[in-house]
């Protein structure tokens, strides 16, 4: 990523141009500055990230607020309109005090230094003259102590490139099986009745390593055509060499396959392939929900934002999450911020709801939901149940409470809705069904390929319409109405597709 001076000459050499036609209103964040208290009396180099007073949503209930106002207006352009205007602010703000950050870093008190403008700001690591700096620069109003990035050294599995990605072998005309879970979320139905594979759409699995040569993802994989990989270049010019499928934003680099293996099964691998996998190896036996859909890799939970931003770039409509992280204090709001700033940007973020009901890993309701599947509205948090139609007993559950400095939500209902979690086959190694697993991971990219679907059927479906359809089609489960096992209740993609284009009317 560019240094703070090589941002400073950008702007000595132009001055960006901008249309106000595109611009919509921005808001403000209120109130004198803010600073964690995780970062109070710091010692030695700190990682931080920093907000500007400027942000689309200002306040924290502005969510709800800004979905009325801009009612009826199609994704694809409140997408174009939000992410010009959110790139635009970011520009502003960076150039009035780009001559203070650029004198920062070469006295040395600031250090990897990264825009941001998801969230209109920037991530450093500072030492203690860094921050009190920083607390003076113009327009900045919060300050979070952010977590620092974790790369684990695991066995790579597999090329870094799929240079050459074989041809899809889907066909409608030749599926003789899908495994259980397929059949019971009605894929099939959707594929046979609407003739909608999830063709067109693009669905980011954000994980923790996979093995991308893997034939029925392999398939299926993003290509950014707009690098060249392996030649340690930055050809598209977007701040990352040879993204060529995805990133991995925690390391800086394109590695993508240092899995953590579960046995013969790569975590990764597995909640892709329930998404966008085609015929397992050998077979015509289909294992994705979406099996002519695209997805993309992606790992860096520690800079979620610039993993944000990139899925935006390149056109993700889903971003599927099978992670769970405790204890981020503070930072929960940056996290949430992204995240609903983001779903402005046309995307839909899911999250499974976590393992943490009971075992060893038990933790208490509110925070048996954890970070990102606790978030409101801008995050579906997906439970899930077996192929009898219970809940397992490890499958986390709400409510959960938001109490923090920016937003104060109270008690917040989650999950918010509920797939399949238990005893699910999936990918091994070679692409073959393997052993079974179970887990809320996989609740998560079920409801992901449902609504790779549901945006391949009607592409310009916001992702506050999504949640309105899948409310709507969802099959109560548990007590009447909303409950904190199951949520909404139980989707199925044939009635949440149908429900779609009833919508398109």
């Amino acid at each position: 990523m560019p240094k703070v001076y090589s941002l400073l000459l950008i702007y000595l050499i132009s001055t960006p141009v901008f249309s106000q036609s595109l611009s919509i209103p921005l808001e403000k964040l209120e109130g004198d500055i803010w600073v964690d208290p995780a970062l109070e009396n710091i010692t030695g180099n700190t990682p931080i990230v920093v907000w500007f007073e400027d942000q689309l949503l200002g306040s924290g209930d502005s969510y709800q607020k800004r979905i009325r106002e801009f009612r009826g207006i199609k994704r694809s352009e409140l997408q174009r309109r939000v992410i010009y205007s959110l790139k635009r602010v970011s520009e502003q703000s960076i150039e009035r005090v780009v001559i203070d950050l650029t004198g920062l870093e070469r006295a040395g008190h600031i250090s990897d230094f990264r825009r941001h403008w998801i969230v209109n700001g920037f991530s450093c690591t500072v030492n203690d003259k860094g921050l009190k700096a920083i607390k003076k620069l113009e327009g900045v109003s919060k300050i979070f102590r952010k977590r620092s990035a974790f790369s684990p050294s695991n066995q790579d599995v597999g090329p870094e490139y799929v240079t050459s990605p074989p041809k899809s072998s889907f066909d409608r005309a030749k599926v003789e099986s899908y495994p259980w879970n397929i059949e019971r979320i009605r894929a099939p139905e959707v594929w046979k009745e609407f003739g909608v594979t999830g063709k067109g759409t693009l669905n980011v699995i954000h994980d923790f390593g996979f093995k991308l040569d893997v034939p029925p993802l392999a398939e299926n994989i993003y290509i950014n055509f707009g690098e060249i990989p392996g030649n340690n270049e930055d050809d598209d010019r977007n701040g990352f060499i040879d993204d060529f499928h995805g990133f991995n934003f925690d390391s800086q680099n394109a590695n993508l396959n240092e899995p953590r293996m579960r046995g013969t099964i790569i975590h990764g691998n597995a909640c892709a392939a329930m998404v966008s996998g085609t015929f397992a190896t050998g077979t015509n036996e289909v294992i994705g929900i979406a099996p002519e859909s695209k997805w993309a890799p992606v790992i860096g939970s520690a800079n979620i934002e610039q993993a944000v931003e990139w899925a935006i770039e390149q056109g993700a409509d889903t971003y599927s999450m099978s992670f769970s992280q405790p204890n981020l204090g503070e930072l929960r709001s940056h996290w949430r911020k992204v995240m609903e700033q983001a779903s402005f940007c046309g995307i839909v973020f899911i999250s499974g709801a976590g393992n943490f009901a009971a075992g060893n890993n038990f933790a208490p309701v509110p925070i048996q939901m954890r970070n990102p599947e606790d978030i409101p509205e801008a995050v579906l948090g997906i439970a899930g149940v077996g192929q009898d139609g219970n809940r397992p007993i490890f499958s986390s559950q709400g409510p959960v409470e938001w109490k923090t400095e920016h937003y104060s939500d109270g008690r917040v209902n989650k999950p918010d809705f509920a797939t399949l979690n238990f005893q699910i086959r999936c990918i091994d190694l070679e692409g073959n069904l393997s052993n079974q697993s179970s887990g809320n991971s996989f609740a998560g990219p079920h409801m992901a390929g449902i609504i790779s679907l549901m945006l391949s059927a009607n592409p310009e479906l916001l992702p506050w319409e999504v949640k309105e359809i899948l409310k709507k089609t969802a099959t109560d489960i548990g007590d009447k109405g909303f409950d904190f096992q199951s949520g909404y209740g139980f989707v199925n993609a044939y009635d949440a597709v149908k429900e779609t284009y009833l919508w398109k009317k």
